[in-house]
């Protein structure tokens, strides 16, 4: 299922603020889609004024109305990273241009002059962030988490009896196995447009396979779809897309430019 598939890639520093941007192809019987993936690292203040400044003049309002420091850097690495990924999918160099609304179920909604019926996912954890921007023929949705040993008792709270089964499955620590877990939840949960509003138990992962540097995993009540899980450092990403679809990916190719990125921001803070 998973195969090798050569894009440019793209690592950029921008002062304060690390960014990489890579590709990857969804293929259904008849068609091939495009899917472009973003990743941010926000690196302290300057960061956040770089990227304030790609914001939209209707952005530039509702920002002013966030008061924690938390809630604002959410926002913007959300934005800054989902604007990277469209803006590599349509071709629409200026950020300023391209307009993340809040939908009624608080998912993001783009608006654009190119827009050609396009979604975006969008995931943060702390200062990094992640997003994938798609044609709306599918549904996708992307996760991030951090495997902390201190959310061990909250993450496993949220847990099926069958899911921590599955825990001998994953080679990895227990916390680690929590964090997978999650976020293929709520990757989910992304794809469904409920975020986290609906039973958790409803999204339960009813199967987990080991490949070589990567998961792959499916769902008990939603057997259309079937996520894709890899580590890098001490985060876990998932994405949840199609079953129908075959997903053509590079994931070491990505994982190595990710180790990349977060060891020029170790460079960086040295």
């Amino acid at each position: 299922m998973i195969i090798k598939e050569y894009c440019k890639n793209n690592i950029n520093v921008e002062e304060a603020c690390l960014t990489y941007t890579d590709r990857f192809t969804l293929k259904l019987p008849d068609e091939i889609f495009q899917v472009f993936i973003s990743f941010c690292k926000l690196q302290g203040p300057k960061g956040s004024e770089i990227i304030r400044g790609h914001l939209h003049d209707n952005e530039q309002i509702y920002f002013k109305t966030l008061k924690y420091e938390r809630r604002i850097n959410s926002y913007l690495i959300g934005r800054y990273v989902a604007k990277k990924a469209i803006s590599a999918l349509i071709g629409e160099n200026n950020l300023k241009e391209i307009i993340i609304q809040n939908g009624v179920f608080n998912q993001p909604v783009i608006v654009c002059r190119s827009n050609r019926n396009i979604q975006v996912s969008i995931t943060h954890c702390d200062d990094f962030g992640a997003a994938i921007a798609f044609t709306d023929i599918f549904l996708m949705g992307i996760d991030i988490e951090r495997a902390d040993i201190k959310k061990q008792r909250t993450l496993e709270s949220q847990l099926t009896e069958y899911e921590k089964r599955l825990a001998s499955k994953v080679p990895h620590s227990y916390d680690c196995f929590l964090a997978i877990i999650w976020t293929i939840k709520e990757s989910l949960s992304k794809v469904l447009k409920t975020g986290l509003t609906v039973p958790l138990s409803i999204l339960e992962v009813k199967e987990v396979e080991v490949h070589n540097g990567y998961y792959t995993s499916l769902f008990s009540f939603f057997s259309q779809y079937r996520s894709i899980s890899f580590i890098v450092e001490d985060y876990i990403v998932s994405l949840t897309y199609p079953k129908c679809a075959e997903i053509i990916i590079d994931i070491l190719r990505m994982k190595v430019n990710l180790c990349n990125m977060l060891q020029q921001k170790c460079n960086m803070d040295s």
